[in-house]
């Protein structure tokens, strides 16, 4: 995909004719750190990190979503992951299948509503990535529904806490991807993008 392409209602959109002092891009130590306006379920990447609560249960609009499109087989994966492990701590990230949908895996992610949760989930997600040799990784900002974070709060947890995850190790992901839903969203992760 161009990196300077959009999908927005099933429109290209050049992002430089939005704002030139912008960018939708960084790297930090060989890894691309991308924002792509789009839905999440038509996806192509390696993984997705999707929020979760400790049963690993359909909650929430963008969990059921992704949970009905990747179809019954990730329930009972996940139904599995529970049977062995009780429930998911708050904080802790962990992989399935991606069943019917165009990426390999999902990384079910379990937030939290306290900031500190919110970094170690995303810290956590990106560890099991690493561990699953998984290239490029698509998060969804991890919003008021899961977290009861606004867009900007959301930002200023995820770019940091993904920055230094990448600063501080020698991951093997070449892609970390966060899909936002409206251009509102996406000019306020941008913004932060442009200054970390």
């Amino acid at each position: 995909m161009n990196k300077y392409l959009l999908l927005l209602k099933g429109k290209n959109i050049n992002i430089n004719q939005l704002n030139k002092n912008l960018m939708n891009e960084i790297t930090i130590n060989n890894t691309a750190i991308e924002l792509f306006i789009g839905d999440l379920t038509q996806t192509e990447y390696d993984a997705i990190v999707i929020p979760t609560n400790s049963r690993l249960l359909p909650s929430g609009t963008l969990r059921c979503k992704m949970m009905r499109e990747a179809g019954s087989k990730v329930q009972i994966e996940c139904n599995v992951i529970v049977q062995k492990v009780s429930n998911i701590p708050i904080g802790s990230a962990v992989i399935t299948s991606a069943g019917n949908l165009r990426s390999r895996f999902l990384i079910h992610a379990r937030a939290g509503h306290d900031g500190k949760k919110l970094m170690l989930a995303i810290w956590n997600s990106l560890k099991v990535a690493d561990k699953h040799n998984i290239k490029s990784l698509a998060f969804p900002p991890l919003l008021k529904e899961t977290t009861g974070f606004t867009v900007k709060k959301s930002s200023q947890i995820m770019l940091p806490t993904i920055k230094k995850y990448l600063m501080e190790g020698e991951s093997k992901i070449n892609r970390i991807i966060i899909c936002l839903e409206t251009l509102p969203d996406y000019k306020v992760f941008e913004m932060l993008l442009n200054s970390i």
